[in-house]
Formats: C-alpha cells, sequence, structure tokens
C-alpha cells in the first residue's frame, strides 16, 4: 500500500535548506539501474528513450556483473537501501563519493545491511560485507564506478543539463519565497510547515533545524527518495519536473565520433561543463588529474569552445554557444 513522505520545518530549517547544483552521480548510478529494471510504458519519454540505449551498453558482462552486485543491495522494488551507497560526499563528484563509500566504518555497514534484512532477504554474500570484508566494498565501489562510466557517462551532459535548467526554475519561483519553491515541486504538496509527497511506506521527518538538501534527479521518475538514517543529514533526492521536455536526441555515435575529434577525455571534460564548473570540479567528477584537466580546458578555450573567467579564489569555466553546439546541447 502507497503511504505519503511527511517532511516537517521549524524556522530554524528554513535557514539551512540547500539545492544541490546538479543531479548527484552515486544516486543516479542507482537510479539508473532502477530505470533499467523499469518496464518502458511506465517510464517518461526521455527515460524510455536512455533505456533503449543503456540496455545495449548493459549486455557486456562486466556490466552484468556490476548490475546483479547492486541490485542485490539496492533492488528497484526495494522500500529502503543502505544509505552508505549514497554518502553526501558524492555531491563533491564520483571521484571523493567512492572514496568516502570505500571509507564506511564497519559499524556502520553492519547497521545498515541489518537494516535492509528486515527488509527483504539478501543474498549470503553480503553478510561477508556487514562483517567488514573491505575487499567486498571495493567490489561495490568498483560496480557503482563502472555502471556510471558504461551506463551514465554517455548521456551525462543531458543529465546535468537538464537538472541546470530545473535549478533555474526553482531559483526563478525563489523570488517569491521559499514556500513557492516548495509549492513549484512535484509531486510535492507544501501546507506549511510540512513538505509532503507519496512515498512507498508512510514516513515522518521531523528535520529539527537541520534543514534540508534537495538534490534533482534525472532517472528518479516517479516519487522521492529520502535519506533513511535519522542520524544523517535529512537528504531528499526529487524527480525532475514531469513537464520538462526531453532532451535532444543523442547516440553512442555522436559521442564516438566527437571523442575520435577531440579525444576520449577532452570531449569528457567538454561534456562535463554543462553546468559552470571549476577546474577542481571538473577533475573530481571525471577522476582525472587536475593538471590533464587544465590542460584540456586550455585547448578547449582555444578553440573557442569554452569560456573561463576568475569568480574570488576560483576560475570558473562554462560552454560557449559554440561549444554547446558541438555537444548537440
Amino acid at each position: 500500500m502507497a503511504g505519503t513522505l511527511s517532511i516537517h520545518f521549524t524556522h530554524a530549517d528554513f535557514r539551512h535548506v540547500r539545492f544541490a547544483r546538479s543531479p548527484d552521480p552515486m544516486w543516479e548510478a542507482i537510479l539508473g539501474l532502477h530505470v533499467l529494471a523499469t518496464p518502458p510504458d511506465r517510464l517518461p519519454a526521455r527515460l524510455r528513450a536512455w533505456r533503449g540505449r543503456a540496455r545495449e551498453r548493459v549486455r557486456r558482462a562486466e556490466v552484468r556483473g556490476a548490475f546483479r552486485l547492486l541490485n542485490d543491495l539496492a533492488p528497484s522494488d526495494a522500500s529502503y537501501w543502505p544509505d552508505f551507497l549514497t554518502p553526501a560526499e558524492s555531491e563533491e563528484g564520483l571521484a571523493v563519493g567512492l572514496r568516502v563509500l570505500r571509507e564506511t566504518p564497519p559499524a556502520r555497514l553492519e547497521r545498515e545491511l541489518r537494516e535492509a534484512s528486515r527488509h527483504r532477504p539478501l543474498p549470503a554474500w553480503t553478510r561477508r560485507l556487514a562483517a567488514g570484508d573491505r575487499a567486498l566494498l571495493d567490489d561495490v565501489a568498483h560496480a557503482l564506478h563502472h555502471v556510471h562510466g558504461s551506463l551514465l557517462a554517455p548521456d551525462w551532459s543531458e543529465v546535468e543539463a537538464t537538472g541546470a535548467a530545473d535549478r533555474a526554475r526553482r531559483m526563478e519561483a525563489l523570488e517569491g519565497g521559499l514556500g513557492a519553491v516548495f509549492a513549484s515541486f512535484t509531486p510535492f504538496v507544501w501546507r506549511d510547515p510540512v513538505l509532503s509527497a507519496p512515498y512507498p511506506v508512510d514516513r515522518t521527518i521531523h528535520l529539527r533545524g537541520r534543514g534540508l538538501r534537495l538534490i534533482p534527479s534525472y532517472f528518479c521518475h516517479t516519487r522521492p527518495v529520502a535519506i533513511a538514517d535519522p542520524r544523517l543529514p535529512p537528504v531528499v533526492v526529487y524527480p525532475l519536473h514531469s513537464d520538462d521536455p526531453p532532451g535532444p536526441p543523442h547516440t553512442d555515435r555522436q559521442d564516438a565520433a566527437l571523442a575520435r575529434l577531440l579525444g576520449t577525455n577532452r570531449a569528457r571534460v567538454l561534456a562535463a561543463l554543462a553546468t559552470t564548473r571549476t577546474t577542481g570540479d571538473v577533475a573530481a567528477r571525471l577522476a582525472l588529474p587536475a593538471s590533464s584537466v587544465s590542460g584540456h580546458l586550455t585547448v578547449l578555450r582555444d578553440a573557442g569552445l569554452v569560456a573561463s573567467e576568475r569568480a574570488g579564489l576560483h576560475v570558473m569555466h562554462r560552454l560557449t554557444a559554440r561549444g554547446r553546439h558541438l555537444l548537440g546541447r
């Protein structure tokens, strides 16, 4: 039976509401796998198109192995999956998130896997993970890295561009106050001081001055997902608006052609600039050395594809109109 997620705000919480700049790579890896397991007729048009492309990629043996491992921990029909799979630090990029995942304390692994076992039977191998098997934990991190690189990275510029459009919409609504921003979310309903939405089970979150971090998701397409552990900072991942138009057609063939034209890593750097970023942001997101990213940015800037400007201590990089045209964005 479907329930309701109810998030209760105090006056102090309004000072600590944060809107993520873009979709989170580790949340998107898990939710992307859920899209693959969802029948096409239950998906919006943009995700039906992505699912078709991704199913071709997942036929490779290594991707199938990563899919099975992560599905054991976070199946698409689960009302709960372990929070260690989506650490808050992944907002700094995939590489940072994977490092934090690999450093998950054994006590947390045991606690969260024990909670998962209360909701559904877990395969036998997870008992070794719950006991703190670091090699298995490294396998989980590798699976997330492989799923992101093989299934999501080819379309990541579209994911981020769609997230940037959503953020712009929320910032425009902010002119009417934070209540107007909450009222602009779908499928949320705002009745001061409670933000509610459909959820697999009835769940109530009292923020108690801790605030809330809201993360847009390209692959979350039905209802929001909330961090389960009340001891962790409150996080809610929400689906991008159902009325958002689908992104432009994008194919693996186009990605391959762009990689041949620019080189694989330079093409990835260009795609990573779907939203404005610093050199460090790009390096962390792509797990590349900052020196290499800096060199690629210099070439892209000299070609008129990227513009850079200093903002305080950082240099911010963004696509020019020519760069967006080359990406088909």
